[in-house]
């Protein structure tokens, strides 16, 4: 039996990523229902609990991968079970499906 896989949608929009040690602006990347990926200037680690402020929706999580880069870091987020994403909660801007090209 094949498993279904989530469906990814690229976006762009800059949202308020909340952490341990305060808060910073990020571009969200990425997002789907289990979580997402935004570009940070500022460092924050594997294992970090964060909240993704995105207008009147909140996303709470765990980062899962922080990687650095040229310019910043990429950062891999999974959202809690009790605050999944759904495109009726949250619809950020400039979202676009990539399997819509096949």
């Amino acid at each position: 039996m094949s498993q279904i896989e989530p469906v990814r949608y690229l976006c762009s929009q800059l949202v308020t990523l909340v952490y341990e040690e305060g808060e910073t602006i990020v571009n969200l990347e990425e997002i789907q229902e289990s979580g997402c990926v935004v570009e940070s200037e500022e460092e924050v680690g594997e294992g970090a609990s964060v909240e993704l402020r995105c207008g009147a929706a909140d996303f709470r999580g765990t980062v899962k991968k922080a990687e650095a880069h040229r310019f910043g870091w990429r950062i891999a987020v999974e959202f809690s079970p009790a605050t999944l994403w759904k495109p009726g909660s949250f619809r950020p801007e400039h979202l676009f499906d990539p399997g819509s090209m096949k």
